[in-house]
């Protein structure tokens, strides 16, 4: 509980990628954000107002930095807290097991002095892979309060909070070269004293770091700025810039490798690691395949009949009976099909959310909290890397597309965390067009789990050769202004946190309910009142030319296209009764079924589109979409009939 009174002090939690500081987060304001056992699981921002280590702060976890200098849009973010917000206090969080980038990564932190405490996170970790800290060494060398943590056991926390309470020191332990030094003494010459920018803003407009030249424009003067970016070009004409840049990376690098040197001690061990061992299978070229055949294997059989059967039985148990009762107490008709009939927003609505929604979702979310819980899914980002080059894509574009399983909406918000535009409007694009969400996923596995296995073949081969011809075409028709390094970490594989896995589950399936179950009611509620008023058939008569037509799906397939539009999972189900209730024949569930996979993004994805994307391209990605998924399904449709 958070006490009354003025907040004292904003803090930042800032650090490399996947090192804990949403643990640390998460600990001290006794909330919940994402935590998984890979890079870039955090993408914007969270605060929260806390109370702890004797007083009142506001809190913020960021997105993970590789560099101050880096250019996706998570590492911006996480960039601005640090500029724009000036944060009273920075726990730079580092990772023990990967101390040489912690340290470089932490020497561009200090120099945008601010107040830092350096947390040493994953000790549990490292003394399993035989590395010892000294941490009073490393105190004194680098000036400022280290802690060491582990933080998703507790261990250090109650010292890193005494250190919040106590920290009075800092400083910047790097010198540059002379020619850096030298330099970085010009620039700020030009800014008056009680105005002068910070050595770590001055160092990133030095190497030519666009957002720094705004961000001095803005607190340090415009004209000051124009000044400094003379003199840096001064500098440009007598001395390379990748000189210059190589001489602060290599002045860096020096300083960590000698700090290591004295504080660290490594005591190898003589024989591999199992866990590490299976990590390198898992992303190996040849036994890789196998394996991701076999996870894709069990996430097939467990939605598709595991949450099945769940669904049934809460059916028979809960929510037929609660529709029976319902329905005898009500005598009014009206008021009767408003809330148990077809569209009912009880039966349609709340009952289908939680009685056929949950169980999927409770099934896929533990497979692929599981498989983030033990680090399958960076090492999958390294197997599948090569494959998505030719699309335009890195290995990391892995992520949000695994997150587009889950939902396309967060895996949009998610593609901020690839290098360039272009790979956020492929990836976008892309999970879109065919990535359907687990509920979605859940109901097309559960209706081709009762099909002939054919059928699963044709929609997955169908979706699957569309998507690689729709990247193949966007790489080559997105002219390319800068290409990607991919630079990820590896995590080995790790023992599962069950308690961790089934936090996780309960927060995602709860943010679902949050989100969707509104929508659901909405949507049924759209639904009764356009079939009441004869709109429903005078819509139908409009898409017949298409449904019934290019598609030959019955014309009350045109009631999912509605119902797509607002949620796609609100679609498929209804899309699933329709096929439980023998309106489909085989050729038209499989037509159905690519169809509404490939259709246009609900509601929310296309809002977060125009967020992230802009408009212009959010529309064109819809109406390519549709006439896509149109042209794929009319295909098939086809190749069928002649078949």
């Amino acid at each position: 509980m958070v006490k009354p009174g003025p907040l004292e002090k904003k803090i930042a939690i800032v650090g490399p990628p996947n090192v804990g500081k949403s643990t640390l987060f998460n600990k001290f304001s006794r909330s919940y954000s994402v935590v998984a056992n890979y890079p870039q699981t955090t993408i914007e921002t969270f605060r929260k107002d806390v109370a702890f280590a004797g007083g009142r702060f506001e809190l913020i976890d960021t997105p993970g930095l590789f560099s101050l200098y880096g250019v996706s849009e998570d590492e911006a973010t996480a960039r601005a807290v640090l500029l724009n917000e000036k944060p009273e206090l920075v726990i730079f969080c580092g990772d023990a097991t990967n101390i040489k980038r912690t340290l470089i990564m932490l020497t561009q932190v200090l120099e945008m002095q601010l107040p830092t405490i350096f947390c040493l996170n994953k000790m549990d970790e490292a003394g399993r892979k035989g590395i010892r800290v000294d941490r009073e060494r490393l105190m004194r060398e680098i000036g400022i309060p280290v802690v060491l943590t582990a933080a998703v056991n507790g261990a250090g926390l109650k010292e890193l909070e005494h250190a919040v309470r106590n920290v009075t020191m800092w400083k910047t332990p790097l010198k540059y070269p002379s020619s850096v030094e030298k330099s970085l003494s010009e620039m700020k010459e030009v800014f008056p004293a009680l105005k002068a920018p910070t050595r770590g803003l001055l160092l990133m407009l030095l190497v030519d770091e666009g957002e720094a030249a705004v961000t001095l424009a803005k607190h340090h003067g415009a004209l000051e700025t124009a000044k400094a970016e003379a003199v840096r070009e001064r500098i440009y004409r007598t001395g390379s810039s990748l000189l210059i840049k190589n001489a602060v990376f290599k002045a860096r690098e020096e300083w960590a490798d000698a700090l290591i040197a004295v504080a660290v001690r490594r005591e190898p061990f003589g024989v591999k690691s199992i866990a590490s061992e299976a990590a390198r299978l898992s992303r190996h070229p040849l036994y890789g395949i196998p394996l991701l055949i076999g996870v894709l294997w069990v996430t097939f059989y467990s939605v598709g009949r595991i949450s099945t059967a769940i669904a049934a039985f809460l059916d028979r148990l809960l929510f037929v009976p609660a529709a029976d009762l319902i329905g005898r107490l009500i005598s009014n008709d009206f008021l009767r099909a408003f809330l148990v009939g077809n569209f009912g927003v009880i039966t349609m609505g709340v009952f289908n959310a939680i009685g056929t929604v949950v169980p999927i979702l409770l099934v896929f979310f533990l497979i692929i909290n599981f498989l983030e819980e033990v680090g399958y899914l960076p090492n999958l980002g390294v197997l599948l890397n090569r494959m998505l080059a030719p699309m335009g894509l890195s290995g990391k574009a892995v992520m949000p597309m695994v997150l587009g399983f889950g939902c396309n909406t967060v895996a949009t918000m998610a593609s901020r965390m690839l290098d360039t535009k272009k790979e956020r409007l492929i990836a976008s694009f892309l999970i879109a067009l065919g990535f359907p969400c687990a509920v979605q996923l859940g109901v097309l596995l559960a209706i081709l789990s009762t099909a002939p296995f054919s059928a699963l073949l044709i929609v997955i081969a169908s979706i699957v050769l569309t998507q690689v011809v729709a990247g193949l075409l966007l790489n080559r028709m997105i002219p390319t202004k800068r290409r990607a390094d991919f630079i990820m970490d590896l995590p080995t594989f790790y023992a599962p946190n069950w308690k961790n896995i089934a936090r996780k589950t309960y927060f995602r399936i709860k943010w679902f309910l949050d989100e969707a179950l509104p929508m659901f009611v909405a949507a049924s509620f759209l639904m009764f009142v356009l079939e009441k008023t004869g709109m429903l058939s005078v819509v139908e008569r409009w898409g017949r030319p298409v449904v019934t037509g290019l598609l030959s799906l019955p014309a009350k397939t045109t009631e999912v296209f509605i119902l797509v539009l607002a949620r796609r999972e609100i679609g498929a189900l209804h899309f699933k009764d329709m096929v439980d209730a023998g309106l489909m024949d085989y050729r038209q569930t499989v037509v159905g079924l690519i169809v509404i996979t490939l259709f246009i993004p609900c509601a929310s994805n296309t809002m977060v589109m125009v967020k992230e994307l802009g408009l212009r391209w959010a529309a064109a990605i819809n109406v390519a979409i549709i006439a896509i998924a149109l042209t794929v399904g009319g295909c098939v449709n086809f190749l069928m009939r002649l078949g």
